[in-house]
């Protein structure tokens, strides 16, 4: 199993995985458009896919940049890229529950996914571990864009279904994260996942752009009621 590093010099400067970077910032790009492109939304759904957006943008920016300084920063360096990912997590849950008609069922969301991401975040700084950080992504797109989704695309939400596509295609990832598995030495195991985080962040953004331009958003969910 390939698992050196790939250490390169820059300016003087010992550094680390460039392929990281790059992946990384392949999805910062992609989410600074994303971002924009709903920028003109009006309702606290897609409002709350823009903040995913805008805090997956920072967190794969100090990503990349956790990797490539590695050697100067140790774990503390990816903490800004922690931290972010789970508040993005935090919105991408928010912005699937506010299509829930149940108040009540809603809060309970809502405060799960705060509980969660804190009991997670708060272990992984304990524990210098991104596992913590990993398993909260997958509880919150598996659960919230996976299945939580899918109950409101059987209530008739069916631009949803993009949200299902790109858990789909992120699932993968699980397993090559768990297993370590490295097909390259210029494509790893983080390189792959963020290659799919990559299409799967598409695929939601996909989901909000129909749900942005779906003259009907505002009062699906009063016509939905199961």
């Amino acid at each position: 199993m390939l698992n050196d590093k790939i250490a390169f010099e820059l300016f003087g400067l010992h550094l680390l995985e460039p392929m990281a970077l790059i992946t990384n910032w392949l999805m910062t790009f992609f989410s600074i458009y994303a971002f924009f492109k709903l920028s003109n939304t009006l309702t606290d759904e897609l409002k709350f896919w823009k903040k995913f957006y805008f805090w997956f943008a920072i967190s794969t920016f100090f990503g990349g940049l956790g990797h490539l300084f590695f050697n100067y920063f140790d774990i503390p360096g990816k903490f800004p890229n922690w931290i972010s990912a789970i508040i993005a997590g935090y919105f991408a849950g928010k912005a699937i529950i506010e299509n829930e008609i149940n108040l009540k069922r809603k809060k309970n969301f809502e405060l799960f996914l705060v509980i969660k991401g804190g009991i997670l975040l708060s272990l992984s700084f304990v524990t210098f571990k991104f596992v913590f950080v990993a398993v909260d992504a997958i509880i919150t797109y598996v659960v919230f864009c996976g299945f939580v989704a899918n109950s409101y695309v059987k209530r008739g939400l069916v631009d949803l279904k993009y949200m299902i596509y790109g858990v789909l295609v992120c699932i993968p990832s699980i397993f090559i994260f768990f297993f370590k598995l490295n097909p390259h030495r210029w494509l790893n195991k983080d390189d792959l996942s963020h290659l799919l985080m990559l299409a799967c962040i598409y695929f939601f953004y996909l989901g909000a752009s129909k749900r942005m331009n779906n003259p009907e958003i505002s009062s699906t969910i009063e016509n939905v009621i199961a």
